[in-house]
C-alpha cells in the first residue's frame, strides 16, 4: 500500500453555489490532497470570495492554488485515470444507462497494481453541478464511473460531502495517514 498519494486532481464541474467549492477544499485537505480544480463555475472569482474562503476553513491555500478551466478536457489533459462520480440513479431526470463502480473497490485494485507507481498514477476524481450531476457528455469522458451506495429513495449527497467520501475512500487505499492517538 501506498501512503503518499500519487498525483490526484479533484475537479468540480459547473459549481453553482460558493461555499461547496470551500468545503470540498477543506474535505480535501483533511484528507491530505491538495489539487483542485473548476471547471467553468457559475462564479469565475469563486476562488476569491470571502465567503468559500470562511467555509475551506483552514483550506485557503488549495483554493489559492487551485485552477479554472474552461473545459473537462483541459482540466484532464495529463491524467491517465478519469473517474466520473454520480448517483446510478436518478431521482429527477431520465439518465443513460451505465455501470457504476463502488470507489472502493476500484481504489483498492489501483493502489494495489504494482505496475503502477506514484508517478504513473494520474487520477481525476470528477464531481458534477449541484443541482444536475454530471452532463452525460461528460460521462462519456470518463474511464470509469464511480457511484457511492446510498438510499436509492434519496441518494442525493451535498458536493462537499460526495468529495469528502471519495477523498476517505481514496485516502484509506492508499495505506490512510499515520495514526495518532487511540486510533484503532
Amino acid at each position: 500500500m501506498r501512503i503518499s498519494p500519487p498525483a490526484t486532481r479533484f475537479i468540480l464541474i459547473g459549481t453553482q453555489q460558493g461555499e461547496n467549492v470551500g468545503a470540498a477544499a477543506r474535505a480535501m485537505k483533511t484528507m491530505g490532497f491538495t489539487d483542485l480544480a473548476l471547471v467553468s463555475p457559475h462564479d469565475p472569482k469563486v476562488l476569491h470570495r470571502h465567503k468559500v474562503i470562511q467555509r475551506a476553513s483552514g483550506a485557503k491555500d488549495i483554493l489559492e492554488n487551485a485552477n479554472v478551466f474552461n473545459s473537462l478536457e483541459e482540466a484532464t489533459h495529463d491524467r491517465n485515470v478519469v473517474c466520473g462520480t454520480g448517483m446510478p440513479f436518478d431521482m429527477y431526470q431520465k439518465r443513460a444507462e451505465r455501470v457504476y463502480v463502488e470507489p472502493r473497490v476500484l481504489f483498492d485494485k489501483l493502489a494495489n497494481d504494482e505496475r503502477l507507481d506514484d508517478k504513473q498514477l494520474r487520477i481525476a476524481l470528477i464531481f458534477g453541478s449541484e443541482q444536475k450531476g454530471m452532463e452525460e457528455s461528460d460521462m462519456d469522458k470518463c474511464n470509469v464511473m464511480l457511484g457511492i451506495p446510498t438510499n436509492p429513495a434519496f441518494g442525493s449527497l451535498n458536493l462537499a460531502a460526495a468529495v469528502q467520501l471519495i477523498a476517505y475512500d481514496w485516502r484509506m487505499a492508499l495505506g490512510g495517514h499515520d495514526t495518532y492517538g487511540n486510533i484503532c
